[in-house]
């Protein structure tokens, strides 16, 4: 059995770091700059915090606003390595001792574990199918970070994690499809649909910065063909900690091509408490969320219907929640 987790910018929020846009913005507008565009960039951030609250997919938007490549070229590459800067020093406050390494282990082993008893009982029957054999399991992270491998004590070396009954569950490999906080940092959007200035649209050199395809496609590292191999041989993946939103479309795409064949989704997703009292108020939340997935997708309105029983929602789970 192949068991693929997807993790995003949530997982770090879970472990305490303060690593929302929202966050950097404070520190972005403190950096005094003579660029008259970079200065107009973090102005117009700070009046508009609402729509920048999603960087990449407002930056695409931004681009309106501007009136050369060079200009872009100024601006993106403050933005991007500022940030890394900023991350750099939020990961430097990491401290992976106060998390329990062993309960990091048994939520990848048994992620059903975090879902509502009915659905926990369709992903255990679904893994009888491979019962016995060896289990592989494989992380794509889609942040700059490494405190998932912090925590795990990975070190591009197989990890044997556990046993599933009678499966042993290997941690096989950790790709970051957007780099790393020093290396390959890739920032943008997810084509050029998303690139607001139409002249940008055709423009090779903006568009290999900011379109994270081509940008992973220039780079010629192949951590997105591993990426693409992973998700389209995988059985249960896992989701975790992102927004599922427009600027990663190309994933859920391909994610969803993978639902026709013997494959589930889980999807662990955070909003509004729901009262204890009317905890069928959750299905209203769980139909949203699995609505919000399939409409970035390219399944038909058929394929819709036939596999979205194969998308399981966790609601304010206890999902990696890692503290001793």
């Amino acid at each position: 059995m192949n068991i693929l987790f997807l993790i995003g910018n949530g997982f770090d929020i879970n472990l305490g770091l303060n690593t929302r846009y929202s966050d950097f913005y404070k520190f972005y507008k403190t950096i005094q700059s003579s660029n008259s565009s970079i200065q107009n960039l973090k102005n117009d951030i700070d009046k508009n915090l609402k729509n920048w609250s999603d960087l990449e997919k407002e930056l695409g938007n931004y681009t309106n606003k501007l009136n050369s490549s060079n200009e872009f070229t100024n601006i993106f590459e403050d933005l991007s390595d500022r940030l890394g800067e900023y991350l750099e020093n939020e990961e430097g406050k990491f401290d992976v001792g106060i998390f329990d390494k062993n309960k990091l282990q048994n939520y990848l082993i048994y992620p059903e574990d975090s879902l509502l008893p009915a659905d926990k009982e369709i992903i255990k029957k679904y893994k009888l199918n491979w019962s016995n054999s060896i289990w592989n399991l494989n992380v794509i992270s889609y942040n700059y970070t490494k405190t998932f491998e912090s925590l795990i004590n990975y070190k591009d070396i197989e990890i044997n994690l556990g046993k599933n009954g009678n499966s042993s569950v290997i941690l096989k490999k950790i790709e970051h499809i957007h780099g790393y906080i020093n290396e390959r940092m890739v920032m943008g959007v997810n084509d050029i649909s998303q690139i607001s200035n139409k002249e940008f649209q055709k423009n090779p050199n903006v568009i290999i910065d900011l379109v994270k395809p081509e940008c992973n496609k220039v780079q010629k590292h192949l951590v997105d063909e591993s990426c693409r191999s992973l998700i389209q041989n995988s059985h249960l993946i896992c989701i975790f900690g992102s927004s599922i939103g427009d600027t990663d479309k190309i994933w859920w795409e391909i994610i969803s091509e993978q639902l026709k064949r013997d494959c589930y989704l889980i999807i662990y997703e955070k909003t509004e408490p729901i009262p204890s009292r009317r905890p069928q108020r959750k299905t209203i939340a769980e139909n949203e969320i699995r609505n919000s997935f399939l409409n970035k997708t390219k399944l038909t309105i058929e394929e819709r219907e036939l596999y979205r029983n194969k998308i399981l929602i966790g609601i304010n789970s206890d999902m990696f929640k890692l503290e001793n």
